[in-house]
């Protein structure tokens, strides 16, 4: 698993994606491997999963690598935690709740190489975490990223949304927690906004939005590992499903809530001057949100986007845009009634999946509407634009 892993998440980066109808990609990888029927078995559901988390149209073929397969797959009784630790405020969150009931926790983090931004924050996040709780903890800490070989040439050009690497990250956690001893539940703390992640408007549908904690793939992929490591009780658990992003950050303490900045949340964090967050991304907005609606403030954007005159900028400006985008979006989630929230199914086709409860999802985006105007409301420029 741990070469198929690495394979899938270097053709994802290999493979650069088109423009508009041809930003899906179809991607046929072959993987030697040792247990050859073993894979073979879950073939279809590997495919479907990374269809799911990708969109992306994935073949597999997997051809005999000579060596011994693995036949032990007791698994022990060990109580414990397994938590992808990516050094967000979510797994800053869950890493701290999981401290304060005393739960057996392991942290799982990876990052690229030679990201040097990142690394420092999950080390930051791990260190703050586990010094207020004076713990000690075992983290995981590894190194992912494609590397030219011998004659084998890795592209300089890279695909960079790396939709497979939360395929990636489940897979060396699962491993981890095989090797740690535990027997059945593997965290992916993901607040509920960016878990179940309604495309903020029908540009961001499909591919063109991130699905890393996507509840359909989450189960198609426990699923899988369930068949492949003989572990029916084996369980991926999302423990945010239905909270706010402001609603995780409230459950930490009032201390490791003060120490937020050494976390980072920005998908750009690494290529903006200072290392601050840039301030406009989605996942900025949100996360400003999250803090403010606590009463913290930070000063770690590039781009003060709340204070900002939105007017004045262009109208292909990406602050502008998804400031814009963002407000469309919750608006749709404000003053519902009966008939505004039975609308929202056919918006949101997205809301028709059994990997979780669509109204309790369109609860949480009711309060993810209420929480975001609350903090607007300190910025009357933000709400002119809003209407």
């Amino acid at each position: 698993m741990f070469n198929v892993a690495a394979g899938v998440y270097a053709a994802d980066l290999c493979v650069l994606r088109e423009e508009r109808e041809h930003y899906i990609r179809n991607i046929e990888l072959t993987i030697e491997v040792v247990n050859l029927h073993a894979l073979q078995l879950v073939k279809s559901q590997l495919e479907s999963a990374l269809f799911t988390v990708s969109r992306d149209n994935w073949t597999l073929h997997f051809v005999q690598k000579h060596g011994t397969a693995t036949t032990d797959f007791n698994w022990t009784n060990d109580e414990g935690a397994v938590l992808l630790f990516s050094g967000g405020i979510d797994s800053m969150a869950a890493a701290a709740h999981f401290l304060e009931e005393g739960k057996n926790l392991v942290l799982v983090s990876h990052n690229s190489h030679g990201n040097a931004v990142i690394d420092n924050c999950q080390n930051n996040v791990f260190a703050a975490v586990t010094k207020h709780y004076n713990q000690t903890v075992k983290h995981f800490h590894i190194k992912v990223y494609g590397r030219k070989l011998g004659a084998y040439s890795f592209p300089e050009e890279r695909e960079n949304t790396q939709r497979t690497r939360s395929f990636l990250f489940l897979t060396l956690a699962t491993l981890v927690a095989r090797r740690s001893g535990f027997n059945k539940i593997l965290y992916m703390a993901e607040n509920g906004q960016f878990a179940i992640h309604l495309p903020l408007n029908q540009a961001r549908v499909g591919p063109f939005s991130t699905h890393t904690a996507d509840p359909q793939f989450v189960r198609e992929i426990e699923s899988t590992f369930r068949s492949l490591f003989n572990n029916p009780d084996f369980r991926i658990t999302n423990p945010f499903l239905y909270k706010t992003k402001a609603e995780v950050f409230a459950l930490m303490p009032k201390a490791l809530q003060n120490q937020v900045n050494v976390s980072a949340s920005c998908w750009k964090i690494s290529h903006v001057p200072g290392y601050k967050h840039c301030g406009f991304c989605i996942p900025c907005i949100s996360r400003r949100i999250a803090i403010e609606y606590n009463n913290i403030a930070v000063n770690e954007y590039h781009c003060d986007l709340f204070k900002t005159d939105i007017n004045s900028l262009k109208d292909d400006d990406d602050k502008k845009r998804n400031l814009i985008d963002y407000l469309e979006f919750v608006s749709r989630f404000k003053n519902l009634n009966t008939v505004t929230r039975n609308a929202l199914l056919y918006q949101f086709p997205e809301l028709y999946n059994d990997a979780f409860d669509a109204g309790l999802a369109i609860q949480m985006y009711e309060r993810v509407s209420q929480q975001s105007f609350e903090v607007f409301r300190r910025y009357p420029q933000i709400l002119t634009i809003a209407g």
